[in-house]
């Protein structure tokens, strides 16, 4: 069923560009977005997106967003009567997100005389379709020696009920210097950044603790150049 609405949506967001795009004139863009989520505990984003403005106000946009948490602390449990603590190249949550979306366009609120200086509003309501870089959790399993400790065996918790299908929206103010765009924007999705983890039951028959759902928030700034007209 996923599959099905996914193609769906797909359709739903790119239809237009074979509506609009006939008689129009067509301008790629090239992003790099960069950003910090304002939940989900210190994590950070960055996305390349190409963009596609088939009409005055209206576009597609295909991003690949990359995300991880920093500096998270361990995570300790019992494992067989021994101390147990998670490894640490799993201790922050990493994402890669493929996120198509519709670009629509206000009509300039500011702009030069030659056009060459322009500022607009601008969203983009979009899917996010998911991975996390791991969907279960690794604990070194230590023994001690007076108080040195060294990993004697490793255990893998499988993640059950993974969520990879989302929707996200940026709203942003566009400033252009002829062909280089500068935005900056808010962008909200309701990714579960714990979903990956959510549903790991650990050894010892509890689960692993992570924050209650709540919507992913960040601020971001981006750079762009349009390369290409026709």
């Amino acid at each position: 069923m996923s599959k099905y609405l996914v193609i769906i949506a797909i359709i739903i967001l790119f239809y237009p560009s074979f509506v609009y795009a006939q008689n129009s004139k067509s301008v790629f863009t090239a992003d790099i977005y960069g950003g910090i989520y304002l939940n989900n505990e210190q994590a950070w984003q960055m996305e390349p997106s190409l963009s596609w403005i088939y009409h005055k106000y209206i576009g597609v946009a295909l991003g690949l967003e990359l995300t991880s948490q920093y500096n998270q602390p361990s995570r300790q449990t019992i494992i067989d009567g021994h101390e147990a603590e998670l490894v640490d190249n799993e201790k922050d949550i990493r994402w890669i997100i493929l996120k198509p979306s519709v670009i629509i366009k206000s009509p300039a609120i500011w702009k030069s005389a030659d056009n060459y200086y322009r500022i607009w509003i601008q969203t983009e309501p979009g899917l996010s379709l998911a991975c996390p870089f791991r969907n279960s959790l690794t604990y070194g399993i230590k023994e001690f020696s007076g108080i040195i400790s060294h990993t004697v065996d490793y255990r893998t918790f499988p993640n059950k009920g993974l969520q990879w299908l989302y929707w996200n929206t940026k709203i942003s103010i566009n400033l252009a210097f002829g062909r280089f765009i500068f935005r900056g924007g808010y962008y909200i999705s309701n990714l579960d950044y714990y979903s990956g983890r959510r549903n790991i039951t650990l050894a010892n028959g509890n689960k692993f603790m992570v924050p209650q759902k709540e919507l992913s928030q960040s601020i971001f700034l981006s750079i762009g150049y349009t390369f290409q007209h026709f």
